[in-house]
């Protein structure tokens, strides 16, 4: 989720804002898109037109566009551009600043970069191409709050997976909740994250407690998710092994319960099953208990019983309870020969045979 790269960048001034494909704006270093003007003679005769630009104003775009050093040349341009706003040489200084930054931004110097292109906005509010330097830069420099005030502006006109992602990390990392639910939802609508289960499981622990239907939702799209998804490089096997046992138990676990709270018992149990399938927990087994009891299958909920009872967690003690109230009233109201289902279900759990830990 880590992401706004050069290459979108290339694409970005390349193309995305109108250029011809294959060309950057203003890449050559310290050239201007419009040729030089030609210095023209100030002393002319009352019958000549009067002249577009003097020759102070010349001489002052000339020193600027020439300076080798850039930080001093942006000084020279944004001078020019407060002293002369009008001259007819804006737009050599508009072209000969945007070659500056793109020169800046192409050597990576996102400390410089930043300022130049503040200044720059000041001239251009409305600049597109600016505005995306000081994302960029912000990014780079983990400056979260500019990362999203610029995102947002960016994203407005030119929306994608990648610049939305910024500002959901950065949203997150400012702590603020409403910002990165709203754009976590906008990343979950791109195809590029139809297999990214992270965004869908943030909302699954949001609503598990208070809207199990709406978590139950989610965990199906995280499952959905996970389907697609592939082991990233970087992961170790026992890390994404562990990362997918989480998503696939809790999310089936989620939904189960939701069918279970509206009494749909048959459509509960596969999802109970597929959870404790990748990882056995006592609340698994009790809940396809209580479904199996009220469908009447009474034997396969006694099993179910003692295996949450064997499993000795959280689940344990009311277990215990509906596993004896049920062989009580298939035993004549006794508890004789119980014992025998309690080894019967450690055995299938493989407690007790060599699996001490209780695994499988």
């Amino acid at each position: 989720m880590n992401r706004y790269y050069r290459s979108l960048w290339l694409a970005f001034l390349a193309g995305a804002i109108g250029l011809p494909a294959g060309l950057c704006w203003a890449q050559t270093k310290g050239q201007t898109q419009n040729p030089p003007p030609q210095k023209k003679v100030v002393e002319q005769k009352k019958e000549d037109p009067p002249e577009d630009y003097t020759e102070e104003e010349f001489n002052a775009w000339e020193q600027a566009s020439k300076e080798p050093d850039l930080t001093k040349r942006a000084t020279l341009l944004l001078a020019f551009m407060d002293k002369y706003p009008k001259s007819k040489l804006q737009p050599n200084i508009s072209a000969s600043y945007e070659g500056l930054l793109y020169e800046v931004y192409k050597a990576g110097d996102y400390k410089k970069l930043e300022p130049l292109a503040e200044q720059w906005l000041k001239f251009n509010p409305n600049d597109l191409k600016t505005q995306a330097y000081i994302f960029d830069s912000a990014v780079k420099l983990e400056e979260h709050q500019k990362v999203v005030d610029f995102g947002e502006k960016i994203f407005a006109q030119k929306p994608s997976a990648e610049l939305a992602s910024n500002i959901y990390d950065s949203y997150n990392k400012l702590g603020n909740k409403a910002k990165k639910t709203e754009w976590a939802l906008k990343l979950m609508d791109y195809p590029e994250n139809n297999a990214n289960f992270d965004l869908p499981m943030q909302f699954v622990a949001e609503y598990a407690a208070n809207d199990l239907p709406k978590a139950a939702e989610y965990a199906q799209r995280a499952l959905t998710a996970l389907s697609r998804a592939q082991k990233p490089a970087t992961a170790s096997d026992a890390d994404w092994n562990k990362a997918v046992t989480i998503v696939q138990k809790n999310c089936h676990d989620i939904i189960g319960t939701n069918f279970y709270n509206q009494s749909k018992w048959a459509q509960a149990v596969p999802e109970f099953e597929k959870a404790i399938k990748v990882e056995r927990y006592d609340a698994g087994f009790y809940y396809i208990g209580m479904c199996q009891w009220r469908v009447e299958d009474v034997d396969n909920a006694i099993m179910s019983f003692a295996k949450a009872e064997a499993l000795d967690g959280k689940m344990k003690a009311q277990a215990t309870a509906h596993l004896e109230e049920l062989y009580k009233s298939q035993h004549a109201n006794t508890l004789v020969g119980i014992d025998k289902v309690r080894r019967k279900a450690k055995v299938e759990l493989g407690i007790g045979t060599g699996n001490s830990d209780g695994s499988r």
